[in-house]
């Protein structure tokens, strides 16, 4: 994640402004972590003496049935990205609606912290715990652990960054692609260190990793192109229903861009704009199994400088034509002092369940508070007459 004292305080001082300006933004109660109707909310881990912040987490289902969250946990300081923080668990009965008691699964050894989770499971049925351990503003590298115990114990620690090219690599949580041939792709945003300046730089430089032997070893791909101007950060992935390979990702022109790859994000041609308008916020993209396209992100109302607005609300909407249009947004938070990014998707049948940033600006940074919440399929519009194939990568 992204995150100096001066960016944080310029989003706070804009933060603000926009909500002077619009001050009828906002949900029926005061409590900013409540979802709209229609979203039920399964969990909300709120800061507490000791543990500042819960944030940047993923859900992935257990051959129980069950649904393991992992998270990052921050347990010092005031919840700065920078600050402690480890990796915690929980299992949730979903029948049950019953959590199981939190427990801590990687620590950090040595710098700042570990932070930002992706879950996938793997074609051979372990699980791949993928992360940052960050441990200065010029190393911050993804490793990924995995378990064949469906999530009890770990192994060792894997980097995906080579020794002789670390930098500082921003892997947001829930970002990383399974193909259908079991190949792994993870895409970063490059701060600092090799390939960059030494000290650290608010644009990054996009790339992706690929691994074909269930994440063992790892190979970077080239640069993608930069764009003169623009601020990239935090890129995702989804493949295209021709095959392509996109990388998303946040900008600071107030709208999201996105950049395609014939050889499966080995290169990419030149970011352009995207049609989601968005601060300088994270969006999430996914497949669904339907086919469509679904996206979860900071839209603000039409009229309003996209760059400048606040992180709220969060709406998801889907689309037919891989990102050409979107249908009707749903809100699924919207509170003048909320803030909501780093969503995690995962579905259960005709249900999603995400997980989400959903703190209170007047006190806290906004990304204190992790809510999970589920949300009917059906609420996002009605499916296509058939269902889409689903597409390969080329």
């Amino acid at each position: 994640m992204i995150s100096e004292d001066l960016w944080m305080l310029w989003m706070f001082g804009a933060a603000v402004l926009w909500l002077a300006v619009h001050p009828t933004l906002g949900c029926a109660d005061d409590d900013p972590a409540r979802p709209l109707e229609g979203v039920t909310r399964h969990l909300l881990l709120d800061p507490k003496p000791g543990n500042p912040r819960n944030s940047e987490g993923d859900l992935l289902q257990l051959s129980s049935g069950e649904w393991l969250l992992v998270w990052t946990a921050f347990t010092d300081g005031s919840g700065g990205d920078h600050d402690p923080a480890s990796l915690r668990s929980m299992r949730f009965d979903e029948r049950a609606g019953t959590w199981a008691e939190a427990r801590t699964i990687v620590s950090p050894q040595a710098g700042m912290n570990v932070m930002s989770v992706s879950l996938r499971r793997l074609p051979d049925q372990r699980i791949a715990l993928f992360y940052l351990r960050k441990r200065s503003l010029i190393d911050c590298q993804p490793m990924v652990r995995f378990s064949s115990d469906e999530g009890r114990t770990w192994s060792a620690a894997v980097s995906i960054v080579s020794a002789d090219d670390v930098g500082y690599d921003v892997l947001n949580n829930d970002r990383v692609l399974l193909t259908e041939s079991g190949a792994l792709i993870l895409s970063v945003a490059r701060h600092a260190g090799t390939g960059m300046t030494p000290e650290f730089s608010a644009a990054g430089r996009l790339r992706c990793y690929h691994s074909s032997d269930g994440g063992l070893s790892w190979t970077a791909g080239a640069w993608a192109p930069d764009v003169p101007g623009v601020v990239l950060q935090e890129p995702g992935l989804f493949i295209a229903r021709d095959g392509t390979l996109q990388m998303y990702a946040r900008t600071d022109a107030g709208v999201q861009y996105l950049a395609r790859s014939t050889d499966r994000g080995h290169t990419f041609e030149s970011p352009r704009p995207w049609t989601l308008r968005s601060p300088l916020s994270p969006a999430t993209v996914r497949r669904l199994a339907d086919g469509r396209l679904l996206a979860i992100w900071n839209e603000p109302p039409e009229g309003i400088d996209a760059s400048r607005a606040p992180r709220t609300p969060l709406v998801a909407a889907v689309s037919e034509d891989d990102g050409a249009s979107w249908g009707k947004r749903r809100t699924l938070f919207q509170h003048e002092a909320g803030w909501y990014c780093y969503v995690s998707i995962d579905q259960s049948g005709d249900t999603l369940l995400l997980t989400s940033c959903a703190g209170d600006r007047r006190t806290g940074n906004g990304l204190e508070s992790l809510a999970v919440v589920a949300l009917p399929l059906s609420h996002l519009g009605d499916r296509s007459s058939h269902e889409i194939p689903a597409p390969q990568p080329r």
